[in-house]
């Protein structure tokens, strides 16, 4: 199950991502009303709150899921997803790139089409482009796990 563990990291790691990468949107758009107003007392604010636990919880889950990989530096730069012993791990691992790469095919063109949403909602979910581009390699990721799960047994 160290696949599904590290994928599952991946998957916390990516929200936690998108949920800085949106607080950040939000600080850019002061930014950008500074800009166009100088008269206002200050430059932005920023949550720092979600860029803190991302990194506090990314250094542990990185320090977590390193902590057993061997000291070769190959190893420590490819995912644990990759480090097959055998040959059945090695189709295994075949079978669910190849099913992620597929199911791209099928989710490129459906947040295409959430993005046609984005004037309807820009004035309540800004960061709304943010959050669909994150839905493409949680797509990537969630489809790979379930591909290996299903061809581990």
């Amino acid at each position: 199950m160290n696949t599904v563990r590290s994928s599952s990291i991946m998957i916390v790691l990516l929200v936690l991502f998108g949920w800085v990468m949106s607080s950040f949107y939000n600080a850019s758009l002061d930014i950008a009303s500074f800009f166009k107003d100088t008269t206002r007392g200050f430059l932005f604010e920023v949550n720092i709150f979600p860029f803190i636990l991302f990194v506090v919880i990314g250094g542990f889950l990185t320090v977590l899921s390193n902590r057993k990989k061997k000291k070769d530096t190959k190893s420590f730069w490819l995912p644990d997803e990759f480090e097959e012993t055998d040959e059945r791990e090695q189709l295994i691992t075949a079978r669910a790139c190849r099913a992620a790469y597929i199911s791209m095919m099928y989710s490129f063109p459906v947040i295409t089409v959430l993005l046609l949403f984005y004037p309807f909602i820009s004035k309540t979910v800004p960061y709304y482009p943010i959050i669909v581009f994150s839905l493409l390699p949680l797509t990537q990721i969630m489809t790979y796990m379930i591909s290996w799960h299903k061809n581990y047994k």
